[in-house]
């Protein structure tokens, strides 16, 4: 049976116009799929086995570095920023030893190490040896470096040594980084994403294509944005960090790279694309002329009523809007208080348990070097970092500390420690910064503080 192009189109209401139309559209579905594939893989990435943790992890840390008191480790988010913010990978752990006489060996240990990997099943891929080079300030750096993989999971190795540096300066150490492989789950959910995406897009496009089709200059401004979109997205789709090692990085890694901000502008494209066809196919329907008369009805009746009803709609955006940055929402001044003099309590375990917060109190009579001490300790340890000593009494840090964040008496200031916070990189780092910086000349206690 023979139907005419419109009966065509009704019977078929995802068939777009004609001619360029249908090749818009049909982009429009791949650039779908490749967004609904992402979004799909990044779900799939939540359903992905944990990495190993506890004796599992003991046992392939152990075959790295036999023997060593090991520290790091944690469970990772499934994708996180790359150190240099600019882009993202595959969440890992991390396992470190400072350096010992066998480790200081870089080319030795390092080989062993490799060799004990490809005994334990791990294929090892990469094994680099650099150095020792001279540095512009001073000093020397020696490094290996390899990746391996085995049974979904990915292990990256970096020995360095620094040398030629005062003695309270880290002289490097080993690392070792566990992550996410390949996830069949994952990979499916991208697929399943994909075919989702591709037939929301061809749908939508098709109908926005019909719609505006009839329209003065629809077509044009439909045609405009819909190539607009088209290239907006394509840095998203090309761009990427690569991956060191292959597969640290997801693929739609250009999302949040380069592509970003012009990911947001397509989908503003596309959001005003469906606005335009949903405003054109609301004006057609029958609903919104009865609605439309209704309301030409209510006006002329009851004028005043409905434009304070207009009036209130209006005044309840604003104030949600304005009144969450206005001085009445902020917290009521809380009043000074007197800490007793001294260290803080220490919080109980149970709330340092997952914390990445450590504070370093140090004696207020400390001089200046050994305050610079403790500061290379800290940075020295591997465990995490410090941006500076907290001692101002009005700092935010100083009243939280000791007062609930309220303002701290002028007269109790003078018994309190001053204090290094300290960022984590997992909780359980905590006890190798107790171990560097304990008992150093100023230092009064080392606490695991409440996140």
């Amino acid at each position: 049976m023979a139907f005419p192009k419109g009966r065509v189109r009704s019977v078929l209401p995802g068939l777009p116009g004609r001619g360029p139309a249908v090749i818009l559209v049909a982009l429009v579905a791949l650039v779908g799929a490749w967004y609904g594939g992402a979004a799909g893989h990044r779900v799939g990435l939540e359903l992905a086995p944990e990495l190993p943790s506890g004796a599992a992890a003991a046992q392939i840390t152990g075959t790295v570095l036999p023997g060593l008191k090991v520290w790091g480790g944690g469970d990772p988010d499934p994708v996180v920023s790359q150190p240099d913010g600019e882009g993202i990978e595959y969440g890992y752990a991390t396992y470190w030893v400072r350096h010992n006489d066998a480790t200081r060996d870089v080319g030795g240990y390092s080989a062993a190490a490799r060799d004990r990997l490809v005994a334990a099943g791990w294929d090892v891929h990469d094994f680099t040896l650099t150095g020792p080079e001279n540095y512009v300030d001073g000093g020397q750096g020696t490094g290996a470096t390899f990746w391996a993989d085995r049974s979904g999971l990915v292990l990256g190795y970096d020995n360095s040594l620094l040398t030629g540096f005062p003695a309270y300066d880290s002289d490097g150490g080993v690392q070792v980084t566990l992550r996410r492989g390949g996830s069949p789950g994952a990979a499916t959910a991208g697929w399943a994403g994909a075919v989702l995406g591709a037939l929301l897009a061809w749908f939508l496009g098709a109908w926005v294509s019909r719609t505006l089709s009839g329209v003065a200059g629809g077509a044009a401004v439909s045609g405009v944005l819909t190539v607009g979109m088209l290239v907006m997205s394509l840095p998203a789709m090309v761009i990427s960090t690569p991956p060191d090692p292959p597969g640290a990085s997801p693929w739609w890694g250009g999302v949040a790279y380069l592509g970003l901000f012009t990911t947001v502008l397509a989908a503003l494209a596309a959001a005003l694309l469906l606005f335009l066809a949903g405003a054109v196919a609301l004006s057609r329907s029958v609903i919104w002329r009865r609605a439309r008369g209704s309301a030409t009805a209510a006006l002329r009746r009851r004028p005043r009523a409905v434009l304070a009803g207009l009036a209130v709609v209006v005044a309840a955006l604003v104030t949600a809007i304005v009144l969450p940055s206005s001085p009445a929402a902020l917290p009521a001044v809380r009043a000074a208080c007197r800490p007793a003099p001294g260290v803080p309590a220490e919080a109980p375990a149970e709330e340092t348990r997952d914390s990445l917060l450590a504070h370093v109190y140090v004696d207020p009579a400390s001089t200046p070097d050994e305050r610079n001490l403790i500061t290379a300790a800290i940075r020295r340890s591997w465990a995490g970092d410090t941006q500076g000593m907290i001692w101002e009494p009005n700092a935010a840090e100083f009243r939280d500390t000791y007062c609930d964040g309220g303002p701290v008496q002028a007269d109790a200031v003078a018994g309190l420690p001053y204090f290094f916070p300290v960022d984590l990189d997992v909780a359980s780092d905590f006890p190798a910064l107790v171990r560097e910086v304990q008992g150093m000349p100023g230092v009064v206690a080392v606490q695991h503080k409440p996140a």
